[in-house]
């Protein structure tokens, strides 16, 4: 079986080690704070089937012996993704008897676990067996040390595959890792266009950033359906077609949330890090992914830089919730035209 390097501790890292440590070896990679409190202390993981204390073995970037036999999931926010693949690549990997037999980014299978289309692109500047996945968990992060899974009868689900040229590695990879998870209670299928399919998760995830403005629930979600339509547009323009809706929904009998776990409808991965004051520059790898597409191919996406603009403000003064600027979207959507 393969040591899985899990380079993250937040809501899905902590998730799928918390999983796999039942199952195979783990190595959890953090920083900060996170690095601080899991060396000392173990994982609250509750979820809908249990809750437990699990101790995981972590360490610094700089700290980690890698091995022939481990595989990275890599599990931080998209904006992270180049900083992060820079410290990796390099670093040797060792055979069982200790030989320095390569680097991390030539030897190394490596697993994508962001939503957004840009992080297996940033990645192949450095690692040649790359695996892509959409994760569908409803984790929740918000306290430190402790990570609430609302899923069941299942942790959640990923849809996985190589993005660009398969290799040997990267097809055991994902064939392994997919197995793994499927025995720790995931439910996983192996794709053979994985970049339809993240294509598909970002016409949902752009709306993400709506959950920490205030207004009524009912304009937010109009606003929505305004900046999904406005993506499909953006992502046609660019020649990028998304699998269908139902593509992403492998587990039929799946629910995702638990309200005694405190696991509730309408806070997402970015709600989470602007309600623990953190903000998050995630927006920009989503809203700011379809911007980005706009311009690159000559057509118009105001709501997602606006979108943009309302975040990334406020994600410098320090995140927070319940955030102005709802009305300036719901003028853009009513007018039809770029600010």
């Amino acid at each position: 079986m393969p040591r899985y390097v899990i380079v993250g501790a937040g809501a899905v890292g902590a998730s799928f080690a918390a999983a796999l440590s039942e199952r195979t070896e783990v190595l959890v990679i953090a920083r900060g704070a996170a690095l601080d409190h899991l060396r000392d202390h173990p994982l609250k993981f509750h979820a809908s089937i249990g809750s437990r204390d699990v101790h995981l073995p972590v360490a610094a970037i700089d700290e980690v012996s890698l091995r022939t036999d481990d595989v990275l999931v890599l599990a931080v926010k998209t904006q992270h993704v180049g900083d992060v693949a820079t410290a990796l690549a390099w670093l040797p990997v060792h055979s069982d008897s200790g030989e320095v037999v390569g680097s991390a980014g030539e030897l190394l299978p490596i697993v994508t676990t962001q939503n957004g289309l840009d992080a297996e692109r940033v990645l192949a500047r450095w690692f040649t067996h790359i695996v892509a996945s959409t994760v569908l968990i409803s984790a929740r992060y918000t306290t430190l040390g402790e990570v609430r899974v609302g899923g069941r009868p299942h942790l959640g689900s990923l849809l996985l595959g190589e993005p660009y040229r398969s290799t040997e590695a990267g097809a055991t990879a994902a064939t392994t890792f997919a197995a793994d998870l499927r025995a720790s209670n995931f439910v996983v299928s192996e794709v053979e266009d994985i970049t339809a399919i993240k294509a598909t998760k970002i016409l949902h995830s752009v709306k993400n950033g709506l959950e920490v403005l205030a207004g009524d629930p009912d304009t937010r979600e109009k606003v929505g359906e305004a900046i999904k339509n406005e993506t499909r547009a953006v992502l046609a323009a660019a020649g990028i077609t998304p699998a269908e809706s139902g593509a992403l929904f492998i587990a039929p009998d799946q629910t995702h949330l638990d309200a005694e776990l405190g696991v509730v409808a309408g806070q997402q991965s970015t709600w989470q890090s602007f309600a623990r004051g953190a903000g998050s520059h995630e927006v920009d790898h989503l809203n700011g992914e379809i911007v980005l597409l706009a311009r690159l191919h000559g057509v118009e996406a105001p709501l997602n830089r606006r979108l943009q603009v309302l975040l990334g403000a406020a994600s410098a003064r320090g995140g927070g919730i319940e955030l102005d600027g709802l009305d300036s979207l719901v003028e853009l959507t009513v007018a039809g035209v770029s600010p």
